[in-house]
């Protein structure tokens, strides 16, 4: 029964991560300069990226979409980019060099010299994402398997993949927690010596004050 349950839990999760990497939505467009709109997701170095998009038509007329996929990495690197995508699928795929945010941008720009905002230029944009386990082929990779044992053999790689994951986002905590930790303290020894530095100033004021009065005999 426990197993089942695990089971259970892991295809929820699962269909879960499928379902967030698929994405639809309309993409507005503008004269020159256009409308883009990003998508970002954070990926781990050295992980596969699989995946495809689809514009839909245009029905205005004189709408151009750029394609352009990058990451945000300190040295940053570009993994795809294509100018005026057809209303077809297209596919990209590649390997990530750093651990970073992936942006899937597109850009819509209008060409057309009767254009108007109010006409409502747009194209629908589709894209699907699979990263890691979830983008290799087992049918090619594991031609021995049967079907189920592929089907499970991805599911492990699947779960094996969410726990280094969780394993990275823990590690990651850790280190935020260290630096709030350290942070606080210096804060605090910052504000002991700035007390003692205080009392001390008033301190000194003090008998200053009392030396001048009594130098002058008012006191």
């Amino acid at each position: 029964m426990a197993r089942l349950h695990c089971c259970v839990v892991l295809a929820l999760t699962v269909v879960l991560a499928l379902c967030a990497d698929a994405l639809k939505f309309e993409l507005p467009s503008a004269p020159p300069g256009g409308v883009r709109r990003c998508v970002k997701q954070y990926i781990l170095a050295d992980t596969l990226v699989v995946g495809h998009y689809e514009v839909g038509p245009d029905n205005n007329g004189g709408q151009r979409v750029d394609v352009e996929i990058f990451d945000d990495a300190p040295v940053a690197s570009k993994y795809y980019h294509k100018n005026s995508v057809g209303d077809s699928s297209q596919k990209f795929t590649f390997n990530t060099h750093e651990t970073a945010n992936i942006h899937y941008c597109f850009t819509n720009t209008n060409t057309n010299q009767g254009y108007h905002e109010s006409a409502g230029h747009k194209r629908t944009i589709a894209l699907h994402v699979d990263t890691g386990a979830e983008a290799e082929d087992y049918s090619e990779t594991k031609k021995n398997l049967e079907p189920m044992e592929q089907e499970l053999y991805r599911l492990e790689r699947i779960s094996k993949q969410l726990t280094e994951e969780m394993d990275m986002l823990k590690a990651d905590e850790e280190k935020m927690r260290d630096v709030n930790e350290s942070t606080n303290s210096r804060v605090a020894l910052l504000s002991t010596l700035s007390i003692i530095v205080l009392v001390g100033a008033a301190g000194w004021q003090l008998y200053y004050l009392r030396s001048f009065f009594r130098s002058k005999k008012i006191l």
